[in-house]
């Protein structure tokens, strides 16, 4: 009897206990906790989601690509995100761990109480993503637990948590549309669609004239059929594929070379440059191609694209390379070589966007470094082939994540490093094959990750994708990568 009058007092603390673990919302109690964002509505504060009034409420300027953060002046403990949306405007998010990177749960909608549980991390700011909705969204609180009686697995059956599919179905050099990060939100279809207009050129002056002539109520496809120089292009430094979507540079068989000037993609959405030729960038910007955010939904695929190491490591800029929020893009099957500067993502240690690049079967040969330098956000880099990389491969910066898997590095030094920032990347190694490898340590200047290469992160995808054994990547990529290869 004593026993069973014990059992209600008990339940009550236990209750009182749960109940008091549940109301120390880390948000508004960590150490120095606060709030920032991409951007904000008049009268509104980003502390609006961690102030425990639902009827406050962080809006963004805008309906797509926007971020709220909760953070702390140190790292806390968490397993528990609550986020609570006023209204059902969200129609895609993602929520980041953005110390590394890493992806921690994704969905659809969010609406009045969406309750994520979380293996126990560390972390010092978390980003709620908006990545679109169907009118400015209002999330009214981002609450941050860590539950004492331990946090749970995510449910990879649950489309709300971080599910990495398998990699699926074969390889297939010569695709219609791309695999990896261009592959989200709809994919990347560039000049292709209904009332689709394609034009021939044959000089520089005749893509800068479809360019700046086009209707951009239907897509474009600019089949490049010569040389394109300076001389020939009427003055320009550079192609702008600015301010516009939809648009597709694409060259016919062997026969499309820009020699001397490059592609400069800029506040543009959806375009694909395939099946040329670049070299030799003196112009312009100095890249053979680049892109400035905001841009998303960028394909480039089998061009050949190279400078010469026979000059000054200042001379020419990148072969490719992206900054400020470029989202979403994919390049493959590309051959890269004879470069200094070779492929740079973030501009500057300020750069800070979570840009989300995937680098697959690209052939990168005689290069000196930058495959590429990446700084914040994620990368994916699979079933590439390195040989002759001069100083450093690739250089994970400023608190990226890279998922580096099945990539053959022959003849290089230091394939896998995190150097010269004031804050170090990451990387998820799997299943790379390394031969003729030269580690060199810098420790004042960084880390290597070899030569007993481990995964210091983890890196879940949010998309499926057909992967080569390591073996059989080297010959695949040399047969495959580069210009005249398919039938476009």
């Amino acid at each position: 009897m004593q026993h069973k009058n014990l059992l209600f007092p008990l339940l009550a603390l236990s209750c009182a206990v749960s109940a008091a673990v549940h109301a120390n919302n880390l948000a508004i109690t960590g150490p120095g906790a606060g709030a920032d964002g991409s951007s904000k509505a008049s009268g509104i504060s980003y502390s609006d989601v961690r102030d425990n009034d639902l009827q406050s409420y962080w809006q963004p300027s805008s309906n797509s690509n926007q971020r709220v953060s909760v953070k702390w002046s140190s790292a806390i403990q968490l397993n528990q995100v609550v986020l609570k949306e006023s209204g059902s405007a969200v129609t895609s998010w993602r929520l980041v761990n953005n110390d590394n990177g890493t992806e921690l749960a994704s969905g659809g909608s969010i609406g009045s109480n969406k309750v994520l549980n979380l293996s126990t991390i560390s972390s010092k700011k978390l980003n709620l993503e908006i990545i679109s909705a169907s009118s400015a969204p209002r999330i009214a609180e981002f609450e941050v637990y860590l539950n004492t009686e331990g946090g749970t697995d995510p449910d990879p059956t649950d489309p709300t948590e971080p599910v990495n599919p398998p990699p699926t179905g074969e390889v297939t050099a010569c695709s219609a549309s791309p695999q990896g990060f261009a592959s989200l939100d709809g994919g990347t279809t560039g000049g292709a669609g209904a009332n689709a207009v394609t034009v021939t050129a044959t000089t520089g002056a005749e893509i800068q004239a479809a360019l700046a002539n086009r209707d951009l109520n239907r897509p474009l496809t600019i089949r490049v059929n010569g040389t394109i120089t300076t001389a020939n292009s009427g003055g320009v430094s550079k192609f702008d594929i600015k301010d516009m979507n939809n648009v597709s540079i694409i060259g016919v068989s062997n026969n499309a070379l820009f020699d001397g000037i490059g592609i400069k993609v800029f506040r543009a959405n959806n375009v694909i440059i395939r099946n040329l030729k670049l070299r030799y960038v003196n112009t312009g910007d100095k890249d053979a191609i680049t892109l400035e955010g905001p841009a998303s939904n960028i394909w480039i695929d089998h061009n050949e694209i190279y400078n010469s190491l026979d000059v000054g490591k200042d001379y020419y800029d990148e072969l490719v390379s992206g900054k400020k929020d470029v989202d979403k893009v994919t390049i493959s099957y590309n051959y890269l070589h004879d470069s200094w500067k070779t492929s740079l993502w973030g501009n500057s240690d300020s750069d800070n966007f979570n840009r989300r690049i995937t680098f697959h079967h690209n052939y990168w040969q005689r290069v000196n470094s930058r495959l590429p330098l990446f700084r914040f956000g994620q990368g994916h880099i699979y079933n590439n082939y390195y040989t002759e990389v001069q100083d450093t491969g690739i250089n994970s910066r400023m608190g990226a994540v890279i998922r580096i898997e099945n990539n053959v590095f022959e003849n290089t030094t230091n394939p896998i490093v995190s150097f010269y920032s004031s804050t170090l990347g990451y990387w998820d190694t799997r299943g790379n094959q390394f031969s003729n490898t030269n580690w060199q340590a810098m420790p004042s200047e960084g880390v290597i990750a070899g030569p007993n290469v481990q995964p210091n992160a983890v890196l879940n995808l949010p998309y499926s994708f057909a992967l080569l054994p390591t073996n059989e990547v080297k010959a695949h990529v040399i047969a495959n990568a580069g210009v005249n290869k398919c039938s476009f």
